[in-house]
């Protein structure tokens, strides 16, 4: 199975050379910090076996907080907590992305452009809300969590909001309704 840390070692290189100057120091770290997790370049954990003496070497895990690899039990043990933690209404998902052809400007202009995101996107979910002629009710709860991948590994920023309504199906039709129009 490819991992994560088997496509940064293999494409990495090329990829910072082509955007390096473009991205932001924390990516280039983490870049460099999940290539080099479990491959030996974090140091190595030495264990002699006390039944045949036998040496084991065990290369050393990154730590990073983006490694999967690193993470994993944490977020087995996130998600096993989330279950018992939903939310005591309805709730409906919406997910607000942006073309293809903007995506490279977006890309040199992260803070501002993701800033800008969450502004419009977060604005429409509150005028839409509130205008009778569309859903028309109370502001409702939301919050949003930005994504910046897409499940191909390409990037492809959108943010994904839970949204908490009494009348789900209300505004389930009307977003179908507006989609399509």
């Amino acid at each position: 199975m490819t991992t994560i840390r088997d496509i940064f070692q293999e494409h990495g290189p090329d990829y910072l050379k082509k955007y390096g100057d473009r991205m932001p120091e924390i990516h280039k770290k983490i870049i460099n910090a999940i290539s080099q997790c479990r491959a030996g370049e974090c140091g190595v954990a030495v264990y002699v076996c006390d039944q045949c003496n036998e040496v084991h070497h065990f290369p050393l895990s990154c730590g990073n907080r983006h490694c999967p690899t690193c993470q994993h039990l944490k977020t087995i043990q996130w998600n096993e907590r989330m279950k018992n933690n939903k939310l005591p209404t309805h709730n409906f998902l919406a997910t607000f992305t942006v073309p293809e052809n903007i995506r490279n400007f977006i890309r040199s202009h992260q803070k501002d452009a993701y800033d800008a995101l969450f502004k419009s996107s977060s604005d429409a979910i509150k005028k839409l809300v509130s205008d009778s002629k569309r859903i028309g009710g109370n502001m409702p709860g939301f919050f949003g969590v930005l994504h910046t991948w897409g499940r191909q590994i390409q990037y492809h920023p959108h943010i994904h909001y839970v949204l908490a309504f009494k009348n789900v199906k209300k505004i389930y039709v009307f977003l179908v309704l507006f989609y399509q129009s």
